[in-house]
């Protein structure tokens, strides 16, 4: 691993970088129950995982928050059931075939 100018606490390697972390001790505490009793390998298994969770619940929220204005905006709504009922008749189609494929005919 080569240092290229990052601060002390920051070694970067191709795939992940090292960090230093400062927990609570109740919290570290607690976290390391679950490696000792086998639930993952390590504690930074553990924080991983949770921040990889959190992040993507991060995300996921902010996708729900700019698609929110949609279900109070009128002309997006009349839009949304135009082009429903235009491709009504091909849906109808699609779950007719997915069913009989279902039934093996």
């Amino acid at each position: 691993m080569r240092r290229t100018g990052t601060p002390s606490s920051v070694i970067k390697s191709p795939r992940k970088v090292q960090t230093t972390l400062r927990l609570p001790r109740q919290l570290y505490e607690r976290a390391k129950q679950f490696v000792d009793g086998g639930n993952k390998r390590s504690v930074n298994d553990l924080i991983v995982n949770a921040l990889t969770a959190y992040v993507s619940a991060m995300e996921r929220r902010a996708i729900d928050d700019a698609f929110r204005p949609m279900a109070k905006d009128k002309q997006y709504q009349r839009e949304a059931l135009r082009l429903a009922e235009q491709f009504s008749a091909s849906d109808a189609e699609t779950i007719e075939i997915g069913e009989r494929d279902l039934a093996g005919a």
